[in-house]
């Protein structure tokens, strides 16, 4: 039977499809049983532009901070506990309950998750989690050993925590993704005289509204601060500290990678291959609707 075709009681009619004809995938996929015909309560109107951001708690907010490390001889991640303290203290201020897991094995940092994702989330906005690590391509560390990045988000899709469905989720991640460094371009004037300067029920992908922030690119060094912290955690705050009520969620980020890209540079004179280096977060958004932390209203 085409794809663009449903069968009804032995009968055969035609789908209704807003561009004609069928849909098909470019790779054979399977289908997970488990999880057709799963139902999760409307959390805004099927066509809001905006997140529904009144209900009556904000959110959880986890921080995984990790500063020391058992394996590979990894080193202290001195400064890290200026970027724990800088994001709770700006997250309380958003509303949201904030806890801090400093130093965790991956068994526990796994536990967290889970545990997490089993909650009912129900009168919450939003989660958000972030992540203070080393890392490396596809990796992140924690105080015993490596683990995937996806396994911070594999517990929230919406079939497996249907209480956020609908709704952001929301990854910071604090980290390596590999050893390149940037060493970035100068940028100057091509000649002296160029110019200055209630709805029925709808349908969503497990996966949709979520949002996974990288202090930097695939492949490349993350840059820390061993006195002010990290230079995408210092952005991310200051953003969100002065526009975190007013700015949707990506024109702040955008901000936070303008000051990541023109306000850091590297300053290890002595290891003249590392000096005045250059960095730029990594944005992924599955977000559907605008992302703006309202003040609530009391």
């Amino acid at each position: 039977m085409a794809d663009s075709e449903i069968q009804n009681n032995g009968s055969v009619e035609k789908e209704q499809r807003p561009n004609g004809g069928g849909d098909e995938g470019d790779a054979w996929g399977s289908l997970d049983s488990s999880s057709v015909h799963r139902y999760a309560k409307m959390p805004v109107h099927r066509n809001a532009q905006r997140y529904n951001m009144q209900h009556p708690k904000r959110g959880m907010a986890l921080i995984f901070n990790h500063e020391t490390f058992d394996i590979h001889n990894l080193k202290q991640r001195t400064g890290t506990s200026v970027d724990s303290d800088n994001l709770s203290k700006v997250l309380k201020s958003l509303g949201f309950k904030v806890t801090i897991l400093n130093n965790l094995k991956s068994e526990d940092v796994n536990m967290y998750l889970q545990q997490t994702a089993e909650m009912d989330h129900s009168n919450y906005d939003c989660l958000l989690i972030a992540v203070l690590t080393h890392g490396e391509m596809g990796m992140l560390y924690a105080k015993d050993t490596h683990y995937k990045t996806d396994n911070l988000w594999y517990y929230f899709t919406a079939d497996k925590c249907p209480s956020l469905a609908g709704k952001p989720k929301l990854f910071f991640i604090q980290a390596c993704q590999g050893d390149k460094l940037d060493g970035g371009i100068t940028l100057c004037n091509r000649t002296e005289t160029d110019g200055s300067s209630h709805s029925a029920p709808y349908k969503i992908p497990i996966h949709a509204d979520f949002l996974i922030v990288f202090s930097t690119v695939p492949g490349y060094f993350s840059w820390r601060n061993t006195t002010r912290g990290s230079w995408f955690i210092q952005a991310l705050c200051e953003e969100l500290r002065y526009s975190g009520t007013e700015n949707d969620i990506l024109t702040l980020l955008t901000f936070v990678a303008q000051r990541v890209a023109l306000d850091f540079e590297s300053n290890t004179p002595d290891v003249l291959p590392m000096h005045q280096q250059k960095q730029v977060p990594c944005i992924t958004s599955m977000l559907t609707r605008l992302l703006v932390f309202e003040k609530k209203q009391m």
